[in-house]
């Protein structure tokens, strides 16, 4: 019985480095199956021999096993999706169901290749029913839980590869797809100052302090209590609330990490105190949430009951509470003030966009990179980077205004010398 793993090097390959093992012998003819995983470099061939020769020296099955495409998705699910948000899991679920219609649920893992996963992430449509081509960002979420997925079935024994990871030779293939960025107007200093000179109350005007002036997002914002805004210090804190009989829970999320709170603590402008103050000055009235109006309260309280005691609400059927369920009609006013304050939008605007125009005017005042990403509550500088490639013209230009100067300075240097 051959019991090593070995390495090959066959040159016509694209993949030249094969890493070769036997299955177990056949009951009546002694034979032993063989298997092969080609690498294009020497280094990570090694690194799977030295794997896949621990795993079978502990006992791992020397065969493949067969392992349906709906028993992977129902044990990924169990396994990997317990701590993730609502939000998340839908997400999952909506890739999930795409793949067992697409391959079939009894479609064995080990025989989806990669020209089955090019095929499927290509061929995705819209499934809300709107025209239009699906989103590069839709779709490629869809290739990110692909990826998790099979991930896991490679750890777990089930596939000795991932179909769903684009190789450096995979050229334009589906699978090395980078989502493009959706437009959206960045707000200026100058049309936020016409924004709040014809916004009518308080609450409202810091509400948008805190989107604009402090980059909250919009289910923070309206999850703020009085006793996360400490004015005397000039902060606001990002915290998370347990769940009480009357007040809904509020869980912060970090970009890109479901199951990782991300607490945090943001400065004030100095501009935005008196708004604040005065809005905090009439929550009491609305159980301390600084910017709900007393009227809004009472009906997230009558929200929150139904959703605990499992009942539907607010014309959804039953779901977890979302931070983002305080919040409303907020885009709709917020559109109407931008058109009386004659700001002219160039591009798609959510309330989101208040939140990217504060990292924008951070970005272009030289803030650094892992300062911005701290305030913003990013777990990493790589979603805060989008803003900094965002060049403007204004940077171009200051750029290279910079290089001149610093190119005449060495010319003065040669001739004084």
């Amino acid at each position: 019985m051959i019991t090593a793993v070995s390495l090959l090097e066959e040159r016509r390959r694209r993949s030249p480095w094969v890493v070769r093992w036997h299955g177990e012998p056949d009951v009546e003819t002694g034979k032993q199956k063989r298997y092969g995983r080609s690498f294009e470099s020497i280094r990570e061939a090694k690194a799977f021999l030295a794997q896949k020769q621990a795993e079978l020296d502990r006992g791992a099955p020397r065969d493949p096993v067969d392992v349906t495409l709906e028993v992977l998705v129902d044990e990924f699910a169990e396994a990997r999706l317990s701590t993730l948000s609502y939000v998340s899991k839908i997400g999952y679920g909506n890739t999930t169901d795409q793949m067992l219609a697409y391959y079939g649920r009894e479609r064995r893992v080990r025989d989806i290749q990669r020209r089955q996963a090019e095929a499927f992430i290509a061929t995705r449509q819209r499934c809300d029913g709107r025209p239009g081509e699906l989103s590069s960002w839709s779709r490629a979420r869809h290739l990110i839980h692909c990826r998790a997925i099979f991930g896991a079935a490679v750890e777990w024994g089930y596939t000795d590869h991932n179909p769903f990871r684009a190789t450096r030779s995979s050229g334009n293939s589906p699978l090395r797809l980078q989502p493009k960025g959706r437009p959206w107007h960045h707000i200026t200093p100058g049309e936020f100052a016409r924004l709040m000179a014809v916004v009518p109350t308080a609450r409202q005007r810091a509400a948008y302090w805190l989107m604009y002036g402090c980059g909250l997002r919009p289910g923070e914002v309206y999850n703020m209590v009085i006793a996360n805004v400490d004015l005397h210090a000039g902060r606001v804190h990002v915290v998370n609330r347990a769940a009480t009989e009357d007040v809904p829970p509020f869980t912060v999320k970090a970009e890109g990490q479901s199951s990782v709170s991300k607490e945090r603590s943001v400065p004030i402008p100095e501009v935005a105190k008196n708004d604040l103050a005065e809005a905090m000055g009439q929550a009491f009235k609305s159980g301390g949430f600084v910017v709900l109006t007393p009227e809004r309260f009472r009906k997230v309280q009558v929200h929150w009951h139904l959703c605990r005691t499992g009942q539907p609400w607010a014309r959804h059927a039953h779901r977890p509470w979302l931070n983002r369920d305080m919040v409303n009609n907020l885009l709709r006013d917020t559109k109407a003030f931008l058109r009386k304050a004659g700001v002219d939008l160039t591009a798609p605007f959510t309330l989101q966009t208040f939140r990217k125009s504060f990292a924008q005017n951070h970005a272009e005042a030289g803030t650094p990179p892992r300062t911005l990403a701290k305030l913003l509550g990013h777990a990493n500088t790589q979603v805060t980077m989008q803003f900094y490639n965002r060049v403007t013209d204004a940077n171009e230009r200051a750029a290279c205004d910079a290089m001149n100067r610093i190119l005449k300075q060495g010319d003065h240097a040669a001739h004084a010398g």
